[in-house]
């Protein structure tokens, strides 16, 4: 094994064992290499012996996040050497690296009349043992300030949408977002605008979490600040467009509708980029319609200056738009089964003469009633507007 004998002996492990010892000792080792990205074990298995790190790094981490770092000449998982408790970290190689693996069948081998290796390993574990727990302090205080930031997060989050339903002369709105996790990737906002004209937006981040609350973040910033220089669909919709391709990054896209209602008028313009199609009930044709897809998700590489299709519908008294993320058709019951739109359009065309708010909260209960109190599986926002 091309490993001297000098490398060894100064390890803490085996510091201070004679040679004569160390000849037998080293018999007993493994040599093993490993790649970066590769995992020498995993957190939760059994454990079966201990490794020395060679040359290059490994990390060490748990849930999925990185507590610590072993390079060369130190040990790792030294206490499987005396029991067979669960690995509480897995170790993952960081770069090229070789190791040296004792198994314990072997170590004990060699305590039998060794007491320099017996005082070795009492010297490591004691290092272990203190060094686990500033690593559980540590991790603690980290897990219980990410807890806060996450609920910062999420109160952030719930301040960007609407304080509530609005009501004025000419319409009627309320909406509902409730996000899968702390922090979601839905959002929703209407804004009155100049000459009797109200704007309505629902925007959806394919995903959830931190990243996706970021985005939503930016995609409100930009919502608010185009709105004051041109509020037409199309220049709204490109400038969202551009926004979220400045952030593709992170590998997040976003689907969207946004529309404007000009009262005075009486049409409804709107452009959709990828959005689960909206719904409109015709008051005057007693019929339910849908707001088609009109371009491509915003952010996608290659299409960050591309122009938005505009498209002007009629507008009347008691007709509807019903806006919603694809939490709500595709929650799903104990049997897999969908809530689907099809359910969904039923339960519009039912319940049609009744407020926006009333409208909404019956799609929310049927969605509540099918899921049968299975785990939300994605973000659900749903936005009922009625011309008054």
């Amino acid at each position: 094994m091309p490993v001297q004998i000098e490398f060894l002996k100064e390890t803490e492990l085996l510091k201070g064992v004679p040679d004569d010892l160390m000849e037998g000792i080293i018999e007993a080792f493994q040599e093993i290499r490993a790649k970066p990205g590769e995992t020498i074990f995993q957190e939760g298995e059994v454990g079966d012996g201990v490794y020395l790190v060679v040359e290059g790094s490994l990390s060490l981490e748990t849930n999925q996040v990185k507590v610590f770092r072993v390079e060369s000449g130190e040990w790792v998982g030294e206490l499987a050497l005396i029991d067979e408790a669960p690995r509480s970290a897995s170790a993952i190689a960081e770069t090229e690296t070789l190791l040296l693996k004792w198994t314990r069948e072997d170590f004990m081998q060699a305590l039998k009349g060794n007491p320099e290796v017996v005082h070795g390993i009492l010297k490591t574990l004691s290092r272990k043992l203190r060094q686990d727990l500033a690593l559980q302090v540590e991790a603690t205080v980290r897990h219980e300030r990410w807890l806060q930031d996450i609920q910062r997060a999420h109160e952030i989050q719930m301040a960007m949408l609407p304080e509530g339903d609005l009501s004025t002369e000419a319409i009627s709105i309320s909406g509902y977002c409730h996000p899968a996790e702390d922090v979601g990737g839905d959002y929703y906002d209407y804004l009155p605008l100049a000459g009797n004209q109200l704007s309505l937006i629902l925007a959806d981040v394919m995903g959830h979490g931190f990243y996706a609350g970021l985005l939503v973040a930016m995609a409100k910033s930009c919502l608010h600040t185009q709105t004051k220089t041109d509020s037409s669909p199309a220049a709204v919709m490109e400038s969202m467009n551009r926004t979220v391709f400045s952030s593709v990054q992170s590998g997040l896209l976003m689907t969207c509708c946004y529309l404007v209602f000009d009262f005075q008028k009486k049409t409804l313009t709107y452009t959709n980029a990828g959005h689960p199609f909206p719904y409109h009930y015709c008051r005057a044709t007693d019929r339910l319609e849908r707001l088609d897809s009109t371009d491509l998700l915003l952010g996608i590489p290659g299409y960050q200056d591309v122009h938005f299709t505009t498209v002007e519908r009629s507008l009347d008294h008691g007709d509807l738009l019903v806006l919603y993320s694809d939490g709500i058709p595709e929650a799903a019951n104990t049997d897999e089964e969908q809530f689907g739109e099809q359910r969904m359009a039923e339960i519009l065309l039912e319940n049609k003469d009744k407020s926006a708010r009333e409208i909404k909260d019956c799609v929310l209960d049927a969605v509540s009633q099918h899921c049968q109190g299975m785990e939300q599986g994605d973000d659900i926002t749903l936005v009922v507007a009625k011309t008054l």
